[in-house]
């Protein structure tokens, strides 16, 4: 069962992260690339105009038998304008290509947005069992100068009555001094760690954001999750792979034959059969080009993509192998910080019972205050270790989460 705070302020963290947003506006960006390739496919329709004057219009002059001579001449005036329709029927799979490209772009945008929330995710754990870590440390330290305390009032009793000289009431005296001074530095480390949160999770900085107040054990078996289906690292790895294969595709169709049909239809002056005024006409045409020479450029553009090809197949085994190096190293270390929480724990219960018997004993005056502080000093050494123990399971469980994609279904 996961704690109910850090489910919330991931999902606060996860609305208020700036990336994040630039993430979504990509992925939107993305979509309509994806659209105007797709609009490649259907008919295109412009129009344009046209306006000259010819200082000397051709002129023409002739003579025919039984009329005379005859002259003819253009007008210097020359103007019209026109709409054509076209529809490309193939472009050497230009237009496919494209569309691959920006369905790969979309899809790319969408893992690298998977990408960010499980290092949202990740980054709001780590602050927030740091935090509590640290609120941990603080109650210990309280504990700590509470036993101090006790101890100095016990010993003052002890000087009042004649039974221990005063250098002990001073030892004791310092080390509450010391107690306090750590506990200082214990609420000063929380109240930092906590800011670090704040910022994390869009909260103003001094707020006093809630946080648990003691780090749970990981739940039993947790080592054992499992991935939770393919990594977002290894789709971006996959999909640059085949964005480059159509990138290869697009490039090699400006070597192929290009075939259009198109109809164009206008108003020019002058017009058909001499007539001066504007006159409508029109043209239906089919062209195809047809590329023959390049000097080797389409060979080396189309090696050059098949190196790329490779490298994107390259960054794909390396992405792959370091997740499975992250994934067990991860394993691994929470495994054995497990361990260490046992035995950490163990060595409290200890601790606990030999600071008892040592003032006990102190009381009845079998032995010096020196060997009550050194009960109190490993008592709060072996809280120090199972909290330190409990943060690196909790840390390495994190990164296990990261690494196994887990953050996707929590």
């Amino acid at each position: 069962m996961e704690d109910s705070l850090l489910v919330r302020y991931r999902r606060m963290a996860l609305a208020d992260d700036d990336d994040l947003k630039a993430a979504a506006k990509r992925i939107e960006a993305s979509a309509e690339l994806e659209r105007a390739a797709r609009a490649e496919r259907i008919p295109t329709l412009s129009a344009g105009g046209d306006f000259r004057y010819t200082g000397h219009p051709l002129q023409y002059e002739t003579e025919l038998p039984g009329v005379g001579p005859l002259t003819f001449e253009g007008r210097n005036w020359k103007y019209g304008a026109s709409a054509t329709l076209s529809q490309p029927l193939y472009t050497g799979g230009r237009i496919s290509g494209a569309i691959r490209m920006a369905e790969s772009e979309t899809r790319m945008s969408e893992a690298q947005r998977e990408l960010l929330r499980s290092e949202v995710c990740y980054r709001v754990d780590v602050q927030y069992w740091t935090a509590v870590a640290r609120r941990e440390r603080m109650t210990v330290a309280e504990e700590y100068l509470r036993a101090v305390a006790d101890l100095e009032r016990v010993v003052r009793e002890r000087v009042e009555a004649g039974l221990c000289d005063r250098q002990e009431l001073l030892t004791v005296e310092v080390k509450h001094n010391e107690a306090r001074y750590r506990l200082l530095q214990a609420r000063s480390d929380f109240e930092t760690g906590r800011m670090a949160l704040n910022a994390l999770i869009g909260e103003p900085l001094d707020a006093e954001t809630p946080v648990g107040e003691a780090l749970p054990e990981v739940e039993p078996g947790a080592t054992g999750l499992p991935g939770a289906g393919l990594h977002p690292a290894v789709r971006l790895a996959q999909e640059r792979i085949d964005w480059e294969k159509s990138a290869l595709r697009v490039n090699d169709a400006a070597y192929k034959p290009q075939l259009q049909v198109a109809a164009n239809g206008g108003c020019f002056a002058p017009g058909y059969d001499f007539r001066p005024d504007l006159s409508p006409n029109y043209t239906l045409y089919a062209q195809l080009s047809v590329p023959i020479f390049h000097g080797g450029k389409r060979r080396r553009e189309r090696r050059a993509a098949e190196y790329r090809i490779g490298m994107a197949s390259d960054a794909l085994h390396r992405v792959e192998t370091d997740l499975d190096l992250e994934t067990r190293t991860a394993r691994t270390a929470l495994r054995e910080a497990e361990e260490r929480v046992s035995l950490a724990a163990s060595s409290l219960a200890k601790a606990f019972e030999n600071e008892q018997r040592a003032t006990e004993k102190y009381e009845q005056g079998a032995i010096s205050v020196s060997e009550v502080i050194d009960a109190q000093l490993y008592r709060q050494t072996a809280q120090e270790n199972l909290v330190a123990a409990k943060t690196a399971a909790r840390m390495h469980y994190a990164e296990l989460l990261k690494a196994t994609d887990a953050y996707r279904f929590r």
